[in-house]
């Protein structure tokens, strides 16, 4: 399976398709409870943490989206295994999560870095052309080509290209999907169903299948 979010979500279906008899949905509660305690999930650690009462999914997927709110986006993220290993677990619970990855700060995924390798790359074009320009002159004539109006022009032509390609990236990266389940309505789901977990109510559990509370929400915010 993908993630348990999605299997979840397959199992809400099966339910709702059989018309939300609470024979089936005794039988779909127990199928969820199986995979919550079956070794790849019970054996993550977000997950391990959620069952002990010490956090919740809605939280440890606010502490990622922190990071990636609004301008911090634009900023260069250093490479953090333990961040991403972490993101990792969070994906095999929850989708739309893997826009918190951080690559480096050498990453083209942000238009900061993308303009500084721009500028980099425009002032070595310029180097270029005047040293061109200039072959058989003096020395002194490369240099003033290439601090003159020519090589600034040139050098904030291509970071003005380097930012355009580097929002591009970031919208690519660092921004989530909008055609699948924002993950942090995902996160609060999983919620619900942690919770009838701990508290060993499969026949509350079942109840909300039949009420048809976890199903409407779980058809209703399908990928498109």
């Amino acid at each position: 399976m993908e993630n348990l979010y999605r299997h979840f979500q397959d199992l809400d279906r099966r339910c709702l398709s059989d018309g939300l008899n609470q024979e089936r949905c005794v039988e779909v509660a127990a199928l969820k409870r199986r995979a919550i305690e079956s070794s790849r999930f019970k054996n993550n650690p977000i997950a391990a943490e959620v069952l002990a009462g010490r956090t919740t999914f809605v939280a440890v997927y606010d502490s990622f989206s922190h990071e990636f709110r609004g301008l911090r986006r634009f900023v260069p993220k250093s490479h953090d295994p333990e961040w991403n290993e972490r993101l990792d677990c969070l994906a095999q619970i929850l989708p739309n999560v893997g826009h918190f990855r951080r690559r480096s700060y050498f990453a083209f995924d942000n238009p900061l870095g993308s303009v500084l390798y721009g500028i980099v790359a425009g002032f070595g074009i310029a180097v270029i052309l005047a040293i061109e320009q200039t072959s058989g002159g003096e020395p002194g004539d490369a240099v003033n080509l290439l601090t003159g109006s020519h090589g600034t022009t040139l050098m904030a032509l291509m970071a003005c290209v380097g930012f355009v390609f580097g929002s591009i990236a970031m919208l690519r990266y660092r921004t989530r999907d909008y055609k699948m389940i924002h993950g942090r309505e995902a996160a609060g789901y999983m919620d619900v169903n942690y919770a009838f977990f701990r508290e060993s109510d499969d026949a509350a559990w079942a109840r909300m299948l039949d009420a048809g509370t976890l199903t409407q929400t779980s058809v209703r915010t399908r990928p498109d």
